[in-house]
C-alpha cells in the first residue's frame, strides 16, 4: 500500500511538472477575419514558425518550453503565406495564456495568463517614459553643441546622465531585485535597452541579487556572463 501511494504521488508530482512546461494560447479577437495565423517562436538564436488556424475570430495553439521566450503573432492573407500586418508580441511563459482584442487594433490586444510578459512590458513601460525625458533633452543638448554654448551643454550633458544612471539603470535592477526569485528577474536585464551603459559591474550586482535558482537559469546565466 505504501509503496502504490509513493508511486501515484510520483506520478502526480512528474504530470504536474509536465504541465507546467507547457504553453497554451487561447485567442477570442474581434475583428479576426483571417482564416489563418503565423507564429514565430524566438528562441535562443533561433527563430521557428507555426501555422494555427482560426475559427470565429478564435484560435488555439500549445507548444513544450523550458524557460519564457518570444512569440510575434502575425496574420495571414488568406490562402497565402503572406503576412497581413502583426497581432500581438507575447513573452510566453508556462500556463494559459489569453489573448483578447481587436484584429486591426495592436494596441488594444490584452494578454492575460503571463506574469513574465506584464512584468517585462511593464518595466519596458517606465523605462520609455525616462527615455522620452531623456530624448527630448538631447535635444536641447545638440542646439547647444551647434551654437557653441558651451555652459548650457555641459549643464544638459549632467542632466542627460543622471536621467540614465541614476534613474534608468536604478530602475532595470529595482525590478531585477524585486522579481529575484521568478524567472523574469533574471530576464529582463538580457531584453532592456540600457546595455551600452552597463558595467560588468553593473551585471555582477543584479546576478548577485538573483536567487541561487534564477542565477542557474539560462537567463541568469546571461547575465553573469556580462560580468567578465
Amino acid at each position: 500500500m505504501k509503496l502504490h501511494t509513493t508511486i501515484c504521488t510520483a506520478l502526480l508530482l512528474a504530470s504536474h511538472f509536465c504541465l507546467a512546461q507547457t504553453y497554451k494560447l487561447k485567442g477570442n479577437v474581434k475583428g479576426l477575419s483571417v482564416d489563418s495565423l503565423l507564429i514565430l517562436k524566438f528562441k535562443g538564436d533561433k527563430v521557428e514558425g507555426a501555422k494555427v488556424k482560426v475559427s470565429k475570430q478564435k484560435f488555439y495553439y500549445e507548444d513544450a518550453i523550458t524557460e519564457p521566450y518570444f512569440i510575434q503573432i502575425l496574420k495571414l492573407k488568406n490562402g497565402s503565406t503572406e503576412t497581413t500586418g502583426k497581432l500581438a508580441d507575447i513573452l510566453v511563459e508556462p500556463g494559459t495564456i489569453q489573448i483578447t482584442g481587436t484584429a486591426d487594433q495592436y494596441d488594444s490586444i490584452k494578454v492575460k495568463g503571463s506574469t513574465a510578459d506584464l512584468v517585462l512590458k511593464n518595466y519596458l513601460q517606465e523605462d520609455k517614459a525616462l527615455l522620452a525625458r531623456w530624448d527630448k533633452l538631447k535635444e536641447s543638448y545638440d542646439v547647444y553643441v551647434a551654437n557653441g554654448d558651451t555652459a548650457s551643454r555641459k549643464k544638459v550633458g549632467k542632466e542627460l546622465n543622471a536621467i540614465t544612471l541614476k534613474e534608468r539603470v536604478p530602475l532595470l535592477k529595482a525590478y531585477v531585485a524585486k522579481y529575484r526569485r521568478q524567472i523574469v528577474g533574471a530576464l529582463i536585464p538580457n531584453f532592456c535597452t540600457l546595455k551600452e551603459v552597463l558595467k560588468k559591474e553593473d551585471y555582477l550586482e543584479m546576478y548577485n541579487s538573483l536567487s541561487p535558482k534564477m542565477q542557474q537559469t539560462g537567463y541568469g546565466q546571461s547575465v553573469f556572463n556580462n560580468s567578465k
